[in-house]
């Protein structure tokens, strides 16, 4: 079957991380090539602003997946669709969550401004993503057990109970009326893996975690946005 849509993560694959210059002339690249690449689209745990800038440096607007699955991104109507399974409590809880963080760690980690549901955590001083994923986990074990906590490269990103990449795809997949045998994942971090282990066709670049070499298609050479392009390269050129 072939591939009718390419479905990538942002940080780690298109990016090298918050914070660091974009890759244009690599971002030129892909524009360059757009007429032989299947559309591509975006997975990722970042708002829709900055998906719809990441679309802009591409070049073509694709209906994307954003906040870790809490929103679909729909680029003909600039909007967005939260997730079926968040309602208004959820979103109350969700607030109530954010101030109990703050206080909590403050002076360790402060929340990403922005989101309409994904609360996602960037560490502060010597504190680690995943040592700042831990101690989030332990606080919100017992006092919001209806939110779930995963890590990538750079942030701590914490969602509703059965929501991540891979419910956010099936959004995406329903939209677009897709079959998974269609879709080309690339991925970095373990929160790509609920989307890529739904794929047959899964991709990671050079800097992609342990476990999702293990199951990858296809792993680049290279990192980052080249290790993205090696990977467009390797199948459509």
């Amino acid at each position: 079957m072939s591939i009718r849509l390419v479905l990538t993560d942002i940080e780690g694959c298109l990016t090298a991380n918050k914070g660091i210059a974009l890759n244009l002339q690599a971002f030129q690249w892909i524009r360059e090539h757009l007429e032989k690449l299947p559309p591509i689209a975006l997975c990722t745990g970042r708002s829709q602003p900055y998906i719809e800038g990441i679309l802009q440096a591409i070049g073509k607007f694709e209906d994307s997946v954003g906040e870790n699955g809490c929103i679909l991104y729909i680029t003909e109507k600039d909007d967005i669709t939260l997730h079926p399974k968040i309602n208004e409590k959820t979103l109350k809880e969700k607030e109530k969550m954010k101030k109990f963080l703050r206080e909590k760690l403050e002076g360790k980690a402060h929340i990403e401004p922005g989101k309409e549901v994904c609360v996602s955590l960037y560490p502060e001083g010597k504190l680690t993503v995943p040592e700042l994923s831990e101690i989030t986990k332990e606080l919100l074990k017992n006092t919001f057990p209806n939110f779930q906590v995963v890590y990538s490269y750079s942030a701590v990103d914490i969602t509703p109970q059965g929501i991540d990449k891979g419910a956010g795809m099936e959004m995406l997949v329903e939209r677009k009326k897709l079959n998974y045998d269609e879709i080309l994942g690339i991925g970095d971090s373990l929160g790509d893996l609920p989307f890529l282990q739904k794929l047959k066709c899964k991709t990671t670049p050079a800097n992609g975690h342990p476990t999702l070499k293990s199951i990858a298609t296809y792993t680049a050479k290279e990192e980052n946005i080249l290790g993205v392009i090696e990977i467009l390269k390797h199948f459509f050129l």
